[in-house]
């Protein structure tokens, strides 16, 4: 008997299986198992049914033209070779293709529809509207009529955010009525100044989820002029409908998680603030408080002079502090408290710019020349210049004026 190599009877294998037509251009169902992606691009999985399994690789200049990505469970069809891979002595299939089996041309349709609409720029991210409100107060929810994702959308708003008013639109959400019935709602619901429209459905199989790939939708929900948001199916799960919304959440619960602050952040984040301005109130009150003490202190010997402005000064400060501690309670801002000091400085300077004016007023009185005058002094007058000096006096009429009226004189020389 002829001895073989394990590499020629490897080789003599593989000729043999390469060279049968009925090994070559084949079509094979199964279930997608192992599922790995090589850092250049190629994928290798194992094709499997109930009873057995082959190993499988599709290499890379395949695996790009896929319209989908393939995953661990998936049931698909494959068109395939068969041959031995030499260095190991392992028999595979060399993938060509890869549609999924049953809804492949559901699949099909997808991708057409969305090279379509993504060309068209309804997917565009410049026209996606922002969400208009961190606290929004109205939003409208479209979803199944007393479903397990309505339950849901109830259960977050109530544990995240209750404040708001959530409206819910029973909408069909599967079979051939449904994009008509959401295209319905969306139009009524879009003119009622909502914050946001959430539109979402629970899980369910591609063909379950397809209304929401349908063209008249995606228009209607680009023509939008309210911030949408799309929960719909699982994660995994992207419909057209979700490209098209300005936002998409994984979940009908993340949708509404998305767009709502969470009700205990927002009192953590309030009691912080409240903790805050309850801080500085009581320090600038302190710092009021000593300044008061200082001007009191300073001004201790003007008591009996100040004595009803220090009672007016101990009423506002009792003012300000039953009126400060109000409006920290009641988380109200301090303007009206500040004002009141501001006030009450600001008469404090006046009053002692008052007292300064009147000081110079009798100091300019007291130096007045009618004053003087009235002291018994007399003044000289000539050519409209007072006369400060005997040698100054001309030889000519002069004016002599006392407090109670003028006279006109002429000087006479020593000699008459």
């Amino acid at each position: 008997m002829q001895q073989l190599s394990v590499s020629n009877l490897v080789r003599y294998l593989k000729y043999k299986i390469d060279n049968d037509r009925n090994l070559q251009n084949l079509n094979v169902i199964g279930e997608i198992s192992n599922l790995s992606l090589s850092v250049s691009g190629h994928l290798y999985f194992c094709l499997k049914d109930e009873q057995s399994s082959i190993d499988c690789v599709m290499f890379h200049g395949n695996a790009s033209k896929l319209t989908f990505r393939p995953k661990n469970g998936d049931k698909v069809i494959l068109k395939a070779s068969a041959s031995i891979y030499e260095a190991q002595g392992r028999l595979q299939l060399y993938v060509s293709s890869i549609r999924l089996d049953g809804i492949g041309d559901l699949y099909q349709k997808y991708e057409e529809l969305r090279i379509k609409l993504e060309a068209e720029g309804k997917f565009a991210p410049e026209h996606k509207i922002s969400l208009p409100k961190y606290y929004p107060d109205r939003i409208a929810v479209l979803t199944g009529d007393d479903s397990a994702a309505m339950s849901d959308i109830k259960r977050a708003f109530f544990r995240r955010w209750p404040l708001c008013i959530v409206d819910y639109y029973p909408v069909l959400v599967q079979g051939e009525k449904a994009a008509q019935d959401i295209i319905v709602r969306l139009k009524e619901v879009d003119p009622l100044d909502y914050d946001a429209i959430i539109l979402a459905r629970g899980g369910g199989s591609f063909e379950d989820l397809f209304c929401f790939n349908d063209e008249q939708l995606i228009n209607a929900i680009y023509d939008l002029k309210t911030f949408i948001v799309t929960g719909i199916g699982h994660e995994q799960d992207v419909s057209l409908a979700d490209l098209a919304a300005d936002l998409r959440a994984a979940t009908p619960t993340a949708a509404v998680e998305l767009i709502t602050p969470d009700i205990t952040d927002v009192s953590d984040a309030l009691n912080d603030s409240l903790y805050e301005l309850r801080k500085y109130m009581t320090g600038r009150m302190d710092r009021e408080y000593l300044r008061y003490d200082f001007l009191l202190e300073r001004f201790i010997g003007y008591r009996h002079h100040y004595e009803q402005l220090a009672l007016k000064i101990d009423h506002h400060i009792d003012t300000i502090k039953t009126h400060l501690l109000h409006q920290i309670t009641h988380h109200a801002d301090n303007m009206q408290s500040l004002g009141d000091r501001m006030r009450f400085k600001v008469n404090f300077a006046l009053n002692n710019e008052q007292l300064h004016l009147k000081r110079l007023n009798t100091l300019l009185e007291a130096y007045s020349s009618q004053n003087v005058l009235k002291r018994g002094y007399t003044l000289v007058i000539q050519n409209d210049h007072p006369v400060k000096r005997k040698i100054d006096l001309k030889p000519q009429a002069f004016t002599l004026r006392f407090s109670d009226g003028e006279i006109v004189a002429q000087e006479r020389g020593t000699d008459a």
